[in-house]
């Protein structure tokens, strides 16, 4: 049996709390650090065949990133923005009447975290899949619908379409966010899904949100575009001109609770420019790990990170 270092006892330490911090399995755990399962129970119980420092290195490598992390700073989970607020209440209002919506707009002002904490309120009857040029066939969303919602995963197309209808129920909601990467064909397979459920007098929704061309496209009076437009209750276009000054004060609570009003205001400023939310979020967070959020450490980083107001 290998007779470990101390520091190596603390490693294994740190495993052992990471599982039960996560809920894991010594799979899922060895998964997450990068090593096998088996190599963490052999080495944990001193019968690694091979060299065990090259696993402590993967373990010490992975800890120290952890531990620096927990020093940088981390953004809130979710702040009710205004424009965040209107999205969640989109997909909601979706959920409740079925058929198609459409919330989009710019990027990094909220659209996400809003699909992201609806979800999180309601993970019993909502799915957020996010869409990608590699899921723009008709086989790849299916399958990765079916996958999000726990259907069987059959060969075919209509095989796939059916375990899906029939894994779905009433009252539930899909929510695709960067819908802008969905082609014709496949909104029109996300449509069919709602239509099955209207016509049995139930209700399916499917919410899409993405940058602005996807409202664009959808409200087209093109052929292609006319069942899908016909479907769609709901529309909107949000902008990040319209980001409020409230708006950061939630974002950023510890401007606010310091009274930091000139480091609130040149935030909007960057939020209100392409950078939105998002960028102002960056810039703090850059400031804050270089020790230095006041207005002049924000002009600073921004100068550094190239952004112009």
């Amino acid at each position: 049996m290998i007779m470990y270092t101390q520091e190596q006892l603390e490693f294994l330490d740190k495993v052992e709390a990471l599982k039960k911090e996560k809920n894991l399995s010594q799979n899922a755990v060895g998964e997450l650090l990068g090593i096998s399962g088996t190599s963490l129970s052999q080495l944990k119980n001193g019968k690694y065949n091979a060299n065990p420092q090259k696993i402590f290195d993967i373990l010490s490598g992975y800890f120290e990133v952890k531990e620096k992390s927990q020093l940088a700073y981390s953004e809130v989970e979710y702040a009710p923005t205004s424009i965040s607020e209107q999205v969640y209440a989109t997909i909601a209002l979706c959920q409740k009447k079925g058929g198609l919506a459409v919330a989009c707009g710019d990027a990094g002002i909220g659209k996400t975290k809003a699909a992201q904490k609806f979800v999180k309120d309601n993970p019993s009857n909502s799915f957020l899949v996010t869409i990608n040029p590699c899921l723009t066939n008709t086989k790849s969303l299916l399958k990765t619908i079916a996958d999000r919602i726990g259907a069987v995963q059959e060969k075919s197309n209509n095989e796939l379409w059916l375990s899906i209808v029939h894994k779905l129920t009433d009252g539930k909601v899909l929510i695709f966010d960067e819908s802008q990467h969905l082609t014709v064909k496949a909104i029109e397979v996300l449509r069919s899904f709602s239509d099955y459920f209207n016509n049995k007098g139930q209700t399916l929704g499917i919410c899409f949100i993405g940058n602005a061309e996807t409202i664009t496209r959808m409200g087209s009076k093109k052929a292609e575009f006319a069942q899908i437009a016909n479907r769609t209750k709901q529309r909107k276009i949000y902008r990040n001109s319209e980001i409020q000054r409230d708006d950061i004060c939630k974002i950023f609570p510890i401007l606010e609770a310091e009274n930091m009003n000139a480091e609130i205001d040149y935030l909007l400023k960057i939020a209100r420019t392409p950078q939105a939310l998002r960028g102002a979020i960056n810039l703090f967070s850059n400031a804050y790990d270089n020790e230095n959020y006041t207005y002049s450490g924000l002009v600073a980083m921004a100068q550094f990170m190239d952004i112009e107001v």
